[in-house]
Order: structure tokens, then sequence, then C-alpha cells
């Protein structure tokens, strides 16, 4: 994967990292193909609770490389390219792909997150800033309309449609500081701070259970379009109730526990 990196950073933790700094971690054919390897490497590898997705230098991923976004792959040529795919929907569908992944997607954007940079972020599960971070809809900067790889879906989820329609139809940047305040991201750090809060916060979380944080985050996006809270709480009870027969849960709970009942 010349265009991504994988490495564990700790027990339990992958990060993956776009690694094309000298063009700000912009999206081509390739990088996308290497992205799409890299989450299927994540979802297939059990002892994996949490991912962080960073770009390495100086951006996050600064959109679509204008310069060479090269060809995608032939029919057939690459696992997320069957015959009738098109080279946008290979494109496109990397959000959905980080949606599928049965981890917890922690985004750490640093710098600039700009059009198809700004959606993959959306696409995590949770988003951190460093305090250089940018953030832009840019694709109505194009001449094309301003929906691609899906921010109309994420991006009126997370701060409403209202701010998201201004964000989209201007193609406006944000600084961190603003993203922070519509709610784009969930905190903003310096700089320099941005990797070691991305794995606290990631250490955090890959303390709690396999079953509890891949079933969590599948209702939780469930339930965010779903059209009632009776079909929510069904969903939620189904996740309580087999997670209470689990063999991890229990061994889980029992420890939790223990200080309590002493």
């Amino acid at each position: 994967m010349g265009t991504v990196e994988l490495s564990q950073p700790a027990e339990h933790i992958t990060l993956i990292r776009l690694d094309k700094p000298d063009r700000l971690n912009a999206i081509s054919f390739d990088l996308v193909a290497d992205l799409h390897d890299a989450l299927d490497r994540v979802a297939a590898d059990d002892d994996c609770k949490v991912a962080i997705l960073t770009g390495a230098g100086r951006g996050f991923c600064a959109g679509l490389d204008l310069k060479d976004w090269g060809a995608p792959p032939e029919a057939g040529g690459h696992p997320h390219y069957p015959a009738g795919r098109t080279g946008q929907a290979f494109m496109s569908n990397l959000t959905q792909h980080i949606r599928a992944t049965p981890q917890i997607v922690i985004g750490a954007v640093n710098g600039a997150a700009y059009g198809g940079g700004f959606s993959l972020a959306l696409a995590c599960d949770l988003r951190i800033a460093a305090t250089s971070a940018r953030f832009c809809s840019a694709f109505i900067k194009t001449g094309l309309t301003g929906t691609d790889i899906g921010v109309t879906y994420l991006l009126p989820r997370l701060i409403g449609a209202a701010r998201a329609f201004d964000l989209i139809v201007t193609g406006r940047t944000v600084d961190a500081a603003e993203a922070e305040r519509m709610g784009i991201v969930s905190r903003v750090v310096p700089d320099e701070s941005l990797m070691a809060e991305a794995m606290a916060i990631a250490t955090t979380v890959a303390g709690y259970t396999s079953y509890g944080l891949r079933n969590t985050k599948e209702v939780m996006w469930h339930n965010l379009d779903t059209n009632n809270m009776a079909a929510a709480i069904a969903l939620e009870n189904r996740n309580q109730e087999l997670g209470g027969h689990t063999p991890e849960v229990k061994e889980f709970m029992a420890a939790y526990m223990a200080p309590i009942k002493k």
C-alpha cells in the first residue's frame, strides 16, 4: 500500500495514515485502492478495536489530486471494483466503507480536510482536530454540484441542514475552532498534541469489549436514521440481551462489579 501506511501503536489499536505528504495526501485512484485495502485489513483483524485515521505531514487530505488522480482499476481488478462499478462510485464508497468497518474509527484531522478529505473525516465515528485543521466542502468550486462522497448525508446529521447547506453551497472554509462550535469535531488540541490525544481516546475506547464497541457502532448509526423511538429502543434491547449471554461481556462485567461488591 504505497499511499497508505498501517501500524499498531498499541494493543487493540491500528493507525491508518494517508501517506502522500508532498501532495497533502490528496486523493488519487491509487490512494482510494490502498485505503479500501487498509480498511479491509483492519476489519479482518479480530484483535483490533479502534482505528485512527490521519494524514502524514501538514495535511489530513486536500481532496482530489487535481495534478494527477490516475485511473480507476479495470473491472475486477480490485475487490471493491466489480463489474459495473464506476470510478466515481469506487471513490465515494470509501465513506460507506469507513462506516461499515466494525472497529471504532477516530479521525485525527491535521491541516486541510477539503472536498473528499472532508467527507473521509465526516465518515469517521469520532473526530478530533489540531488547531491547524481547516475544513471545506469544496465540491461546488469545481463547477459540478456540491454533492459528492457522502457529504450531503453525513454533514447534515452532524450539524443540521441549515449549517450544512451553508458550507456545501458556499464552499467556504472553517477553522478548527468554528468546526468545534458547529459540532464537526468534538475537541480541538494543539498540533503537537493531536496524536497523543487520539491515542488517549483510542486507549480508553479499546478498554471496552469488542462486543460492546461493534454493536454500539452498528446501533448508533442505524438508530440515527430510524423514524421512531420504539424501533431504536428495540434494537438497543437486542444488544443488551444478547450481550448478557456473551462470554467476553460476562468476564468484563464480573471484573467491573468486583470492587463494588467488596
